[in-house]
């Protein structure tokens, strides 16, 4: 179809092929065909657009960097929705390489918008007296009801491995790597003996990345290597790797690598329960207390960095509810009362390396309805937010009549597009 014109914001337009794009990648994250979401798609460009032009006056940028990795992101995303490279590139008709061209100037444009939201919002501020206010204009009957919710915390070990593990492993991947000096296939054989899930499957490519983005080891080899070199086997605390740079593209590189972990028996796991039960007994009889437990021993990183607590993937808090839990979970904290720990509970982390860990219940809460004694920091990340959708809309009413904004007659039946007329 011959490409045409939809809207025009300022110096900036949107074209139908913008529209169908947006549209493709809706439908690729699993949602069923509904043309009315182009009337959304719209309203959605058209805003980033004018966040875009003002931006751009603004002199506002985004780094190389950051459009990569969001491109990364996105890619792996839409993969694992649509369950492989090759059924994206099917579904796109284009290469992984040509999806990721025409995402750029995409990216690019959300990215500047992005930034120009959060320059727009960077000084808003909510008071005690405002959250008091927002929450009095609340209705009786839309007070929201909570379930019960309880935070946890955790301290988490893995077995120490011996030197003849860790031989066996440097041995095998040596062996990998002499096949591949000889002229196999790295992609293939990262398919066969990689153990890293999140790239195994992808021939053990762990697209591009900058400094900083990877723990140190890796990227001193990675920053080296010239394109097509592989690296001698090298350890990080996810194992042991070998590298091969597949592209170097100013300062981020494109790497594959295949991981191989030391096999773990059940003595060195039985002896890392042992070790860590001790670490559970000191804190109960009070020698030491979790937080400070978690920063000498916890080998959990994510929950390292909040103190031990688990954090709630849909609300970004440290409370869940009952039904927000996982079994193995439920079952170790159900009967513990807060300030209590649970027994070291077995533990398998998301490189399938296995362990313990032992689950701390900080606080438990019976269900009621919302209100500002108990609940205060939610009602205040409420009131914030709605303070700051405000400002925006200020700012869009604002911005609106100084900009010139042309929308095709075909789209001008949208009704959620009346507010740009």
């Amino acid at each position: 179809m011959v490409d045409g014109l939809v809207a025009v914001v300022g110096d900036k337009i949107i074209l139908k092929s913008d529209v169908e794009s947006e549209y493709a990648n809706w439908l690729a994250q699993g949602n069923d065909a509904d043309p009315d979401m182009k009337c959304i798609i719209i309203d959605q460009l058209l805003t980033n657009k004018l966040m875009l032009r003002q931006a751009e006056l603004d002199s506002l940028t985004v780094g190389d960097e950051e459009i990569d990795g969001q491109i990364e992101r996105r890619m792996r995303y839409f993969i694992s929705m649509i369950g492989s490279r090759e059924k994206l590139e099917e579904f796109y008709g284009k290469s992984i390489l040509e999806i990721k061209d025409e995402f750029r100037p995409q990216i690019k444009e959300m990215l500047l918008a992005q930034k120009m939201q959060e320059k727009i919002t960077a000084n808003v501020t909510i008071s005690p007296r405002e959250v008091q206010a927002y929450f009095a204009k609340i209705p009786a009957d839309s007070i929201p009801y909570f379930d019960a919710e309880i935070e946890i915390g955790q301290i988490v070990l893995f077995p120490e491995v011996g030197p003849v593990q860790k031989e066996f492993t440097i041995e095998k991947l040596n062996d990998i790597r002499n096949r591949i000096l000889k002229g196999e296939n790295f992609t293939t054989l990262a398919l066969l003996y990689s153990e890293d899930p999140g790239s195994a499957k992808e021939g053990g490519s762990l697209g591009f990345f900058g400094r900083g983005e990877m723990v140190p080891e890796f990227e001193a080899v990675a920053f080296k290597l010239k394109p097509g070199e592989v690296s001698q086997v090298i350890r990080t605390k996810f194992g042991y790797h070998i590298l091969q740079l597949v592209e170097r593209r100013g300062d981020r590189v494109h790497c594959r690598h295949i991981l191989i972990k030391p096999p773990v028996g059940n003595r060195e796991l039985e002896r890392a329960r042992v070790r860590l039960d001790s670490i559970r007994k000191e804190i109960a009889s009070g020698t030491i207390d979790f937080t400070a437990a978690v920063r000498k021993h916890s080998e959990d990183d994510e929950s390292k960095q909040n103190g031990g607590m688990l954090m709630n993937d849909n609300t970004g808090s440290n409370s869940f509810t009952i039904d927000q839990l996982t079994p193995d979970v439920y079952f170790a904290i159900d009967k513990l009362k807060p300030g209590e720990l649970s027994d070291p509970q077995p533990y398998a982390a998301a490189d399938g390396s296995r362990g313990f860990r032992v689950f701390y219940l900080k606080s438990r809460t019976s269900p009621h309805q919302a209100n500002l004694e108990n609940d205060y920091a939610r009602i205040q990340n409420a009131a914030l937010s709605m303070k700051r959708i405000e400002t925006v809309q200020t700012w869009f009413m604002k911005t609106k009549v100084k900009t010139y904004i042309n929308i095709d007659e075909e789209y001008q039946s949208c009704e959620n597009l009346a507010r740009w007329q």
